[in-house]
């Protein structure tokens, strides 16, 4: 009983799945996280070749550490001594030529130059004659210059950097950008340094006290460039071989009960993919063949579990098409989630299962389709995500436990909002199951930690996700939520609001047929906030002529007196395809536009009829006729075809028959009700609508107590006696006086 066109794509989805899954081979992901203990022993089966992480660590470390420091020269020190050098050798120059006074304004120079020095201006003058002064100055410029330029190192770099190293290379960088690689033994430090400036002096009086002059101005010229030498040795690492080891077949990879490292994990991946390689194209065939025969033999109890719990879905194309959509977002993702896996070791293959978005596809068909829809869905996504992942238990068991929760906590949403409860509710069992994981594989913190954080962040990115995606789902496939249904129900809305002006009795009357139905829902399980919002509108047509519907004519002329009846038939008819019309341009959802051409179905406007056939009667001089046609005192519409729309008609017609009765009582609303809805299934307006005859009854009795609340009688107010005893005496009065007067 299962029609073809669901068959077909159900056909269409094994086959895509199949080529999304094995399309390129087998994908194989291994199971054990880093410090869990194998369950069980693993030798190798092919010769294979595999990364060394120890021994490449080790090789990337060494190639850093032989990558030199760099060190920026500053030029501002050399100028600055160079500068101050010379002025210290023109005043040695001009002293001897000078007046007395100029001498002493030399001194005193001199003595702000050499403040922080040792050294005395006249001792200076004395040890330098005046004519030896040009030569030594232009010896002593020059190799300041020339030392400092190739470098000085301060003595606390010397002492925290390299600990007076004698076979450290240096990289020196100066300002123009040039770089040369220098032994650490050819740097000078600022002594030696001022040494080398000093040892061509040939007198060594001069020599001793620019020894003690030299080093005021002779400074450290060298800055560490931290980050430059940071991003060599980045570099270098990077650049620095692998080292490869060949492991024969018959190697024990990992033993039973030892921990996981990350050197296992690469083990068994290299291993996994070897085997692979290895595999011939039959062997590779038969495989993929299996695996997609295990998912056909789970898409054939899909298939039953939707023909059992959702029968009326497999016979939607439109509806299956959305749910096989909603199927390849799950299970795309987790396709995609595990090539990136294969393609960068950086990711911890732990966390695989726990970044699937199972709860995208639940939360979105439990919201769309309802929640057995849902229920199903989950049990396929889980199903096949645990053949991809090498039929692991723990993947189904994961998705069989989001899609419970997540159909569980999006029953009755009514708003937007109300979806980051049930996120967190997903998230918080995913973490539940991080902690039972934990307990029984006992991974290291930082995986545990890991796996955490990725269920956080995929049961919200789902939600997130289905808020998004719900408003593009329900105009794709002209689905209507309980959450549009509830910014319906607003009664600002402009129709609403339009209708309560033109047609205040229509307004009255849809109010109480809402809340008739509503409580029938209720009473049943249907969708009591659909059947509300339908309730509202249903009438809505009333308002192209809301003066010849009889809620809105109160006191004025009946407009139908001057009327036939079968033209009187054919403007209350009108209101169904007026109302289509109305709700169609203000682009209300479908179950709206249900329930304007179904609530009064194509049922028997019986008042017309009867008084057509009245004076055609009358009109034959009293012998019957049958040139009255019933078919054009019928509405235009459709029978019911589902609960909802059954109990709308039922209570439209209802509630309008209740007013007519003259001092209700509940017995007289009983009577009323056992007419109403026997006129109904006698003229097959509930034939399609799926309500069995005890759900029937149990409307009828809910109207019967809503009807009987509406309209019970108020008990009448007394009047005010002593009030009218007053009167009363006061005009006998007043008529006594003027009797007296009259006489």
């Amino acid at each position: 009983n299962i029609p073809y066109s669901a068959v077909g794509l159900g056909s269409l989805l094994w086959i895509v799945v199949t080529w999304i899954f094995f399309g390129h081979g087998i994908v194989r992901t291994p199971d054990l996280a880093e410090g869990q203990k194998a369950p069980t022993t693993i030798v190798a089966s092919v010769d294979f070749k595999c990364e060394n992480l120890h021994e490449t660590s080790f090789n990337r470390n060494k190639a850093a550490e032989e990558v030199p420091s760099v060190f920026t020269i500053n030029p501002a020190p050399a100028e600055e001594a160079v500068k101050v050098i010379d002025k210290i050798f023109n005043y040695m120059a001009d002293y001897s030529s000078a007046t007395t006074n100029k001498q002493l304004s030399i001194i005193n120079s001199l003595n702000d130059l050499l403040l922080r020095s040792k050294v005395d201006p006249t001792e200076l003058i004395t040890t330098f004659p005046s004519d030896t002064v040009p030569e030594i100055k232009t010896n002593v410029l020059q190799r300041i210059t020339a030392t400092m330029n190739t470098g000085v190192m301060s003595d606390e770099y010397r002492d925290t950097l390299f600990k007076n190293s004698t076979d450290y290379l240096l990289t020196i960088s100066h300002s123009d950008q040039l770089q040369k690689n220098v032994s650490y033994q050819d740097i000078f430090s600022t002594r030696q340094a001022v040494w080398n400036i000093t040892e061509s002096i040939e007198n060594e009086a001069q020599r001793k006290l620019l020894d003690r002059l030299l080093p005021l101005f002779v400074v450290g010229n060298m800055t560490y460039n931290e980050n430059a030498t940071s991003l060599a040795r980045k570099e270098a690492e990077e650049n620095a071989p692998k080292v490869y080891q060949q492991y024969p077949a018959g190697t024990t990879l990992i033993r039973a009960g030892e921990e996981t490292t990350a050197q296992t994990l690469l083990l068994l991946k290299e291993h996994e993919q070897q085997q692979l390689a290895n595999q011939d194209i039959w062997a590779a065939t038969l495989e993929i063949l299996g695996n997609s025969l295990l998912l056909l033999i789970g898409l054939v109890a899909t298939t039953v579990m939707l023909r059992v719990g959702n029968t009326p879905l497999i016979r939607q194309p439109d509806k299956l098409l959305l749910l096989i959509i909603l199927a390849l977002f799950t299970l795309g993702a987790a396709r995609l989630q595990a090539h990136l896996l294969m393609q960068y070791t950086s990711i911890d293959a732990s966390l695989l299962i726990y970044l699937v978005p199972y709860a995208l596809a639940v939360l979105l068909a439990g919201i769309l389709l309802g929640g057995s829809a849902a229920i199903i869905l989950g049990f396929w996504c889980s199903y096949a995500s645990a053949v991809l992942f090498d039929q692991s238990f723990n993947v189904f068991a994961l998705g069989m436990l989001v899609t419970v929760t997540a159909t569980s906590t999006v029953r009755n949403i009514h708003r937007r909002s109300s979806l980051f409860r049930a996120g967190i509710w997903i998230c918080l069992v995913k973490m539940l199951f991080v902690l039972v994981s934990a307990i029984l594989n006992k991974p290291i913190l930082p995986v545990w930690v890991g796996q955490i954080f990725a269920a956080i962040i995929s049961g919200m990115l789902s939600t997130i996700l289905t808020i998004l995606l719900i408003p593009v789902f329900e105009r794709l496939f002209k689905i209507t939520t309980d959450i549009t249904l509830l910014e319906l129900s607003d009664m600002g809305h402009p129709l609403l609001q339009k209708m309560a002006i033109l047609a205040p009795g229509t307004y009255h009357h849809s109010l109480m047929v809402a809340t008739l139905a509503q409580n029938a829902a209720e009473a049943i399980g249907a969708n009591s906030l659909l059947i509300r919002v339908c309730a509202y509108y249903h009438d809505i047509g009333k308002m192209a002529k809301p003066e010849f519907f009889t809620e809105n004519i109160q006191h004025k002329e009946n407009p139908h007196d001057e009327l036939s009846p079968h033209m009187s038939a054919l403007v209350i008819s009108s209101h169904v395809k007026e109302g289509l019309s109305l709700a169609k341009r203000h682009k209300l959802p479908q179950p709206i536009l249900d329930a304007i051409e179904q609530h009064h179905g194509n049922g028997l406007i019986s008042f017309f009829y009867h008084k057509a056939k009245q004076l055609a009667k009358e009109g034959a001089g009293g012998s019957m006729t049958d040139i009255i046609n019933d078919s054009d005192f019928r509405y235009g519409g459709a029978p019911a075809v589902t609960q909802e729309m059954a109990i709308l008609s039922l209570a439209d017609a209802s509630e309008a028959a209740a007013r007519s009765i003259e001092k209700p009582t509940p017995q007289k609303i009983s009577n009323m009700m056992d007419e109403i809805f026997s006129i109904k299934i006698k003229d097959g307006q509930m034939d399609y609508a799926n309500l069995t005859m005890a759900e029937i009854n149990i409307v009828k009795q809910s109207f019967i107590f809503s009807l009987s609340n509406m309209l019970h009688a108020r008990i009448p107010y007394p009047k005010d006696n002593e009030n009218d005893a007053s009167k009363s005496a006061e005009k006998l009065s007043a008529s006594n006086g003027s009797a007296k007067k009259a006489d």
